[in-house]
């Protein structure tokens, strides 16, 4: 049951609009999955998303997933497409849709997502903190300059979502380290060690085959 068309539309409140159009195997007419995604499941949308583009940035595509309340996706690595399953109520409906056009259809809502989240109260301190982070040393593995790059990049895009959010929490310990200017440097530390950690698992498969795999976003 591949999917035709699959779009993503945002709107005001952060929260978006998720649909695709599908023909049944077997069956005549185009069917339609459709649903709302709050804002924090938007997040957990884009994060799934980044992780898929990290892994493929990685040369390390793996099978992941992520569920929000009536809808999830996953991730078919030797398929190259993602499975997308709507539950209400009794309903359900499924299909698949290549990898190619969900990264497409999702790449404005990745912008939006690091726009808010770089706007946010403690966004543009963690953007600078995770500027300065050196690189981590494991990405060294990788084969290419450029390749390394763009894992770099996606690395620091999971790291500024999962740091706001980590900073928006009542009673944050991450908040309280960034308001104190005695406690910049352990702000900074909390921020180069997630995302060395990030890293950390990222290429360990390249080392160690039995290894966890890279993190792959869950709601």
């Amino acid at each position: 049951m591949p999917a035709k068309i699959f779009s993503m539309e945002a709107r005001a409140d952060g929260s978006a609009r998720l649909a695709l159009k599908f023909k049944p195997a077997g069956r005549s007419g185009i069917q339609r999955i459709s649903c709302d995604v709050p804002p924090e499941g938007l997040v957990q949308l884009v994060l799934f998303t980044e992780a898929l583009c990290l892994r493929a940035a990685a040369g390390l595509p793996a099978a992941s997933e992520v569920a929000l309340e009536g809808l999830a996706l996953s991730f078919d690595p030797d398929r190259q497409d993602i499975l997308v399953e709507r539950q209400a109520g009794y309903s359900q409906q499924s299909a698949r849709l290549p990898a190619g056009s969900f990264l497409s259809g999702m790449a404005a809502m990745t912008e939006i997502c690091i726009a808010r989240a770089e706007a946010s109260k403690h966004g543009q301190d963690l953007k600078a903190l995770l500027a300065g982070c050196p690189a981590p040393d494991g990405l060294a593995a990788l084969p290419a300059r450029d390749e390394a790059e763009q894992v770099l990049h996606h690395l620091r895009e999971i790291a500024l979502l999962l740091l706001t959010q980590e900073a928006a929490a009542r009673g944050s310990a991450l908040a309280r380290k960034l308001r104190g200017k005695k406690s910049r440097d352990q702000a900074e530390e909390s921020v180069r060690s997630l995302l060395h950690g990030l890293a950390a698992e990222l290429v360990a498969p390249r080392e160690a085959p039995s290894a966890t795999p890279a993190p792959a976003a869950e709601a």
